[in-house]
């Protein structure tokens, strides 16, 4: 060894603990921040590769790279440290364009964690310092460098189904993705006009189920359907004793809400994606949502390049009067063009309730929002004919902001509260979550009552789901699959509710069963043309249903078939492990298998590709 090969060598080895003891550092401070402690073999083999790869970077940079580079660490460290805290994962790198829309920045980054920038900032610039200061110059060596840190990002993506999950690193994870983010889409879009749903593979499996009861119902009941942004089934106490889970948040008050009103909850909801635009899109259209990285089902329709016959156009036509009420700035995600284009003719946002700069976060609170809908349905109960009414609300998402004067209340509570009163055990991150959930709670108990008080649940349908499942529920969420799909679903019948006719509680149930179950109730199941789906008021048939699911924040792909077998994928299918559940207790029995997977790499790239399938216009 040449005596420049072992000055290198031992400066990069340097570097190298230098890198490492400082992760360390970064890894509990993320930890603090945001409550999630990630398994710890797992953290080990990504601190480790991100030590290597931190000091690579640090060898080969110098001058206006290195300060764009350790400014760009900074701020990764900032958003990693506030997307554990909301969605338990770290970042995807390819949704930084998302990231930039301007009502996300002023919604969701420029909150209280924004004061955590300037700390991880001085952090990075620290490891700059102490680089220049402890590890003396010396040859550079890109080829090796360069050439051992690529082997080292293969090894690191092979070794973890995911690149986000907590145990990920954050140097490693973000370097892993960026061939994924640069190539967008082709990292979810593999396989598009090239893999073709065989016959076969039609007859064996039911993965596009279209099922009602065709219910007769001469007095078509109004409909409204209430989404709680980021609510999982599992903060239902109930729900989560159920499948013994450990959830980051138990809502009590929301479930004597649901028991008090005579709601059936169901045990195994399946959301079957995250993001609200997914989310919504299935809930609305009765169709997969966007199963890839990309978001582009309800853009092609905001834009006029599809045209799905979505639930909201089939009521109105049935003579429903349609409206879309949300709290959030409705351009967003351009519901204000796709609202109106899937059947929805009274869309509102965040706008009726004052001008933008007068809100804070992504509009009003909770307890601003739900009175709001109150008086506007009154009003729209005084006109003629069913109306079909669907809302969501902002406070529980996130920075989740509850205002003023529901802080003071919570306080004033818990000044009262005795010790053995005390909620434990919470992490101090997801604090503001709970007192969001709760806030959301009992907002909506109040809103209900009004609604009841005026008579406006007497023919009413009511339905509370979520957009998406917001809520981490295991201890171990780095393994299970389906952490981060365990929606909500609560139903209630037209006056004091008699639900015989639904399906029982432990019936499972996706997203885009609620508008088949929607359309069936109000007497209009046949009219179900291209959506997908199983009425609540429909009993199973043979051969039993599968479905595809999905969590963007993750990356992860699962097939599941109800009769109790579950693959669960990496983002680009290629690597899968089998699970079985108890199908009455799916989210609580999953348990690993050997078993091969029970779909080919082809075939679930063609069930992927039929999925992402939209009707486009004037077809």
């Amino acid at each position: 060894m040449t005596g420049n090969q072992g000055s290198l060598a031992a400066c990069f080895i340097r570097t190298f603990f230098l890198a490492w003891i400082w992760l360390v550092v970064i890894r509990g401070l993320l930890v603090i921040q945001s409550g999630v402690i990630p398994s710890l073999p797992g953290t080990l083999g990504g601190d480790v590769a991100g030590a290597f790869l931190l000091a690579v970077f640090l060898h080969l940079s110098a001058g206006v790279v290195r300060a764009l580079l350790i400014t760009a660490l900074g701020v990764a460290l900032y958003v990693a440290g506030m997307h554990l805290t909301a969605h338990g994962t770290l970042f995807q790198l390819a949704f930084a364009g998302k990231g930039m829309d301007s009502t996300f920045i002023t919604g969701s980054l420029l909150n209280i964690y924004l004061i955590t920038l300037p700390g991880y900032l001085a952090l990075a610039w620290l490891l700059h310092w102490l680089h220049r200061k402890w590890v003396p110059a010396t040859e550079r060596a890109p080829v090796l460098l360069i050439t051992s840190a690529v082997l080292v990002t293969g090894l690191y993506t092979l070794s973890f189904p995911s690149l986000t999950t907590p145990a990920n690193n954050v140097v490693a994870s973000t370097v892993a993705q960026v061939p994924g983010a640069l190539l967008n889409p082709v990292g979810t879009a593999i396989g598009d006009e090239s893999a073709e749903l065989s016959k076969q593979l039609e007859r064996r499996t039911n993965f596009f189920q279209q099922q009602t009861s065709n219910f007769q119902n001469p007095a078509p009941p109004n409909v409204l359907l209430i989404m709680i942004e980021g609510l999982s089934g599992g903060y239902l106490p109930k729900v989560s004793r159920y499948h013994s889970l450990q959830p980051v948040v138990s809502l009590d008050t929301l479930e004597t809400t649901f028991d008090a009103f005579g709601f059936r909850v169901y045990n195994n909801v399946l959301s079957m994606e995250r993001q609200t635009d997914r989310g919504t899109f299935a809930l609305v259209c009765g169709r997969y949502p966007d199963l890839r990285r990309p978001s582009e089902k309800m853009l092609a329709v905001a834009e006029g390049k599809a045209n799905p016959d979505c639930l909201p156009e089939k009521l109105k036509n049935q003579g429903y009067t349609t409206a879309y009420w949300q709290a959030a700035p409705i351009e967003y995600m351009k519901k204000d063009q796709f609202m109106p284009r899937a059947g929805y003719e009274n869309v509102t946002g965040a706008e009726v309730f004052g001008h933008p700069q007068e809100q804070d976060g992504w509009g009003p609170t909770d307890p601003e929002f739900f009175p709001d809908i109150a008086e506007r349905l009154a009003e729209l109960s005084n006109q003629p004919g069913p109306w079909f009414v669907t809302t969501l609300n902002v406070g529980t998402h996130h920075p989740f902001n509850i205002g003023p004067d529901a802080e003071q209340e919570l306080k004033a509570k818990q000044t009262k509260q005795s010790p053995g009163e005390e909620t434990t055990g919470l992490p101090a991150a997801q604090v503001a979550r709970q007192n969001a959930m709760v806030v959301m709670a009992n907002a909506l108990e109040r809103f209900l009552t009004k609604l009841e008080q005026e008579g406006l649940l007497d023919n009413t349908l009511v339905i509370v789901t979520s957009d998406e499942s917001g809520g981490f529920v295991r201890d171990d969420h780095e393994t299970l699959p389906l952490n981060s799909n365990l929606g909500v679903l609560a139903i209630r019948s037209p006056g004091r509710p008699d639900l015989s006719d639904f399906a029982p509680e432990n019936r499972i149930v996706a997203q885009f069963d609620i508008p088949m179950t929607i359309l069936d109730a109000t007497g209009n199941g046949h009219l179900a043309g291209n959506m997908l789906g199983r009425s609540l008021l429909s009993e199973p048939t043979e051969p039993t249903r599968d479905l595809i699911l999905a969590d963007t924040y993750t990356g992860m792909k699962y097939f599941l078939r109800e009769s109790g077998t579950l693959l669960a994928c990496t983002e680009l299918t290629t690597r899968c492990s089998s699970w079985a559940f108890d199908p009455d207790r799916l989210f609580g029995s999953l348990q690993k298998t050997e078993d091969e997977p029970f779909l080919s790499l082809d075939e679930r790239l063609a069930l992927l590709e039929k999925a992402t399938l939209l009707t486009p216009e004037g077809d």
